[in-house]
């Protein structure tokens, strides 16, 4: 498949995982189970999405005239991104206001990363690479995502790995039992 094609329908992804997040209903139950199962969702997908970049796409997009920039700011807002996906990812209850604010600030995150993306890394990829290179990059970037969300590359301590400031979770001692959820992602 076509890398930047297979990139877009990521970010298709993104957008609809994040829909799941922000409905409600009356069953909260229900809505508790669609957000835990949607965040350990979205978090793996966008972490294998942002590392198979890195090590699949955006090298081959530096040897692009002019591509350089571009890649060390889509590096950078990865970054930006994954400190949001861990604030997301340490609201223990996904039904407070605190889960739909860090759930803002991660999809407001990526919304402007995806603009970006789509308006330079993967223009220039369309226009510089020739189709047989862009196919090749694309089955080694699903190969590398697929494998790394295979390995849950998006728990919290798998993102807490990426940035370098991140601090450990709280202690159980200092968790509310009564809004703690047993996935720790």
């Amino acid at each position: 498949m076509d890398v930047v094609e297979a990139i877009v329908g990521d970010h298709v992804r993104f957008e609809h995982l994040l829909r799941v997040l922000r409905a409600r209903d009356v069953d909260a139950a229900a809505v508790r189970q669609r957000r835990v199962a949607g965040r350990a969702e979205l978090a793996d997908l966008l972490v294998g999405h942002a590392r198979a970049e890195e090590s699949e796409v955006y090298p081959k997009l530096r040897e692009l005239a002019g591509g350089g920039a571009h890649v060390e700011h889509g590096a950078d807002e990865h970054v930006d991104g994954h400190r949001k996906l861990l604030a997301l990812l340490d609201v223990e209850d996904v039904l407070s206001t605190g889960f739909d604010r860090a759930l803002g600030k991660l999809a407001n995150s990526l919304a402007h990363h995806v603009d970006e993306e789509e308006r330079t890394l993967l223009n220039d990829a369309r226009l510089q690479l020739d189709p047989a290179t862009r196919e090749a990059l694309g089955a080694a970037w699903i190969a590398e995502r697929d494998r790394l969300v295979a390995a849950r590359c998006g728990s919290r301590a798998a993102v807490a790995a990426l940035i370098p400031d991140a601090l450990p979770p709280a202690p159980p001692h200092q968790r509310d039992p009564r809004t703690h959820t047993s996935d720790a992602r």
